[in-house]
């Protein structure tokens, strides 16, 4: 018998799916547009030396090789006539057997499964969320219907129902026949499934609408006969939401009972939350504003009232938590999408006692912003942003990452550089590391007393735990390196001098804005606050600026019990923000009791007031106090600049210094210029 894992037993605890043994209790959801994989874009649109197939294909090998037991390939269609979502979404011939790309997927399964994890496939069916792409193809739901779009829907016959059903059996053959060991269908989140299942959507009166068990009819024969088609040994996982978290939206007793009725004819039920079309509200997405883990209550629901494995996804980035859900009782296993963006060694790490070492989830939306959100204004040209890379994982390969060329495939130093580091921040950090890995010899230098720099304000909130967490250990990362470390050291062209460095980064920050407006010192700025524990605020106050920063402190003086009025020269709040977590701070400002004034721009502030013209008109509002959170601007760097290069040294400018922006940014750009000292 094996032994138990020292440092998280229950979740280093093999687990029995089927017939299949899954050798930890870790699995790695199913990440959005891993079809890429299978996309052959010429010329390549991102511009990567490395194409998109097989960028996507080290994607998944980072979390097999990261050590998931499952790991799970993300949305593939069974039907790419009416279910096609994007234009750039690939055709799959699920009947070829010798294919480039069925031999792509053959090889993706061996993969995954040379590292010991078990190789599963989902498939997706849109209904009628099918985007229009201009195909000329209506969506298909359970009854037909008009979107407010005008986009029509038509309704399923029985016939294209049993067609439905032998497209699954077809792509579940075609898994099997390239070496999968499983699927997981996508029965949540307002998919087909759910949308035969909820009320809301099925207006059917023949034998898949009206009863509950009619209207889950299509999701118990379609896995019925998924089953009898591949027999006990191919495992099926369902996805479900144990609540759509919307007005007149399945809940949790809706779960059970649907559950229940699919349980013989599936292997384990991954448990989530939420709607497609509310995704931040839903919790489809949790985001900093949301509980970590707020699947693992409804999901101990489910359990109790079945008998095979039951996982829940959402908000988990931590080993304590999964093992804490595990040991209790309440789940089997836990699932993780975003987290291991963030770090696809999470489970490695965890297993050898190196928690302290995972790059957290900061649930930030940088890697999935989501629609643009749902406070729509006439502000937005984009509805769905651009993907991006991970905020803390520079080394993220995944297809929409900043890589031009995958990180290993990089030049290797020549030669161990002495390399200076002028800023203690998260990017200051990041290079440090990243540089002394390389076998560098690092000296950072901090002009304050500690490092962490900007990010520090994280210490004085909750909001921002995942934040503070990666800072924490950003530091333990350069306290574990051989990075000579000076704080209370401003960096002069005489210290260049001495130091003598054969490069240098400049990761020195910003400063706040500080606008030529009437009366402007009267204000305190929202560091100020942070650093002063949100003292002399009073019993109410006014932010100027409603950018992130402004509507991220206002959001904490908010929880302080502070009445927050922001004002806002632009014509709604956070214009600089899109996407989900736009939409969980603008929430949480609404119902947490925030005013706020648009197209206000202030022209005199006082101790206690602000005037502002707003709409040609002068409007003057009292408080207590009043918040200069009007954003930051790049620090100056020209005179140490000039002297550096003038010694004829290489120099680098990242992060805020360059601009203010955000910690992805300068995370990724001081690990890029570590990677570049050669």
């Amino acid at each position: 018998m094996a032994e138990k894992n020292p440092y998280f037993p229950h979740l280093f605890e093999p687990l029995k799916v089927g017939s299949k043994i899954v050798k930890n209790r870790i699995e790695a959801a199913p990440a959005l547009f891993a079809f890429d994989h299978y996309i052959e874009l010429d010329p390549d649109p991102f511009g990567y030396t490395t194409p998109v197939p097989e960028r996507a294909f080290r994607m998944l090998e980072a979390k097999a090789k990261g050590g998931a037991g499952i790991v799970c390939l993300g949305e593939l269609s069974p039907n790419h006539e009416y279910d096609k979502r994007f234009p750039f979404e690939p055709y799959l011939d699920y009947t070829s057997r010798s294919d480039k790309k069925f031999n792509i997927i053959k090889e993706t399964a061996e993969m995954i499964k040379s590292y010991g994890a078990l190789a599963i496939g989902e498939l997706i069916s849109c209904g009628e969320i099918k985007t229009n792409i201009g195909d000329g193809i209506n969506p298909k739901g359970p009854s037909e219907k008009d979107l407010p779009d005008g986009t029509h829907v038509d309704a399923f016959t029985k016939e294209e129902i049993l067609s439905c059903y032998q497209d699954y059996v077809t792509a579940c053959k075609w898994f099997e026949a390239a070496g999968w060991e499983g699927v997981m269908i996508h029965c949540g989140h307002g998919w087909l499934p759910a949308q035969f299942l909820s009320p809301q959507y099925n207006k059917r009166t023949d034998e898949y609408g009206g009863s509950f068990e009619n209207r889950a009819r299509f999701t118990v024969d379609l896995l019925k006969t998924i089953r009898e088609a591949m027999g006990p040994d191919f495992v099926i996982e369902i996805r479900v939401s144990s609540s759509e978290h919307l007005s007149g939206g399945l809940e949790l007793e809706d779960a059970v009972k649907y559950c229940k009725l699919c349980e013989p004819y599936i292997d384990m039920i991954h448990v989530s939350c939420g709607h497609y079309l509310s995704s931040s509200r839903s919790w489809e997405f949790t985001t900093a504003y949301a509980p970590h883990g707020p699947n693992i209550e409804p999901a101990s629901v489910i359990k109790q009232n079945v008998s095979i494995p039951v996982a829940a996804v959402g908000g988990i980035n931590s080993p304590e938590q999964a093992e804490e859900a595990i040991a209790a009782g309440k789940i089997d296993m836990v699932s993780m999408g975003r987290q291991f963006f963030a770090d696809p060694a999470f489970p490695n790490k965890a297993k050898a006692g190196h928690a302290d070492e995972i790059r957290r989830c900061l649930r930030c939306g940088r890697c999935y912003p989501g629609p643009s959100g749902e406070h729509e204004t006439e502000i937005w040209t984009v509805k769905f942003p651009p993907l991006d890379s991970c905020t803390i994982n520079p080394y993220d390969v995944w297809p929409a990452s900043h890589h031009k060329v995958l990180p290993e495939r990089m030049p290797k130093p020549e030669a161990s550089r002495k390399v200076l580091v002028v800023g203690g921040g998260c990017g200051g950090l990041q290079t440090a590391i990243t540089a002394a890995d390389r076998g560098h010899q690092v000296i950072l230098c901090e002009k304050a007393g500690l490092l962490g720099g900007l990010i520090n304000f994280t210490d004085h909130t909750d909001h921002k735990v995942d934040i503070r967490n990666f800072k924490d250990l950003l530091i333990r990362d350069v306290e574990k390196r051989p990075i000579k470390v000076r704080l209370n050291c401003e960096v002069t062209p005489e210290l260049i001098k001495e130091i003598a460095p054969e490069a240098v980064v400049l990761a020195v920050g910003s400063d706040d804005l500080i606008l030529p407006i009437e009366g402007i010192e009267n204000a305190v700025t929202a560091m100020e606050v942070y650093y002063n524990d949100f003292a002399g605020l009073g019993k109410s106050t006014i932010v100027l600026g409603g950018g992130l920063v402004g509507c991220e402190a206002a959001a904490d003086y908010i929880d302080h019990g502070v009445e927050t009025t922001i004002v806002e020269m632009k014509g709604a709040l956070m214009p600089e923000t899109t996407g989900l977590y736009r939409t969980a701070v603008h929430d949480f400002i609404d119902k947490n009791g925030g005013k706020y004034e648009v197209n206000a721009k202030v022209i005199k502030v006082g101790k206690d007031f602000v005037v502002a013209e707003q709409n040609g008109t002068e409007i003057t509002i009292k408080a207590d106090s009043v918040v200069n959170a009007m954003g930051r601007r790049a620090h100056a760097t020209e005179a140490l600049e000039a002297a550096i290069k003038e010694a004829g040294i290489p120099v680098w400018k990242i992060g805020d210094c360059v601009r203010a922006r955000q910690i992805g940014d300068a995370v990724r750009e001081g690990w890029t210029a570590a990677m570049e000292i050669i």
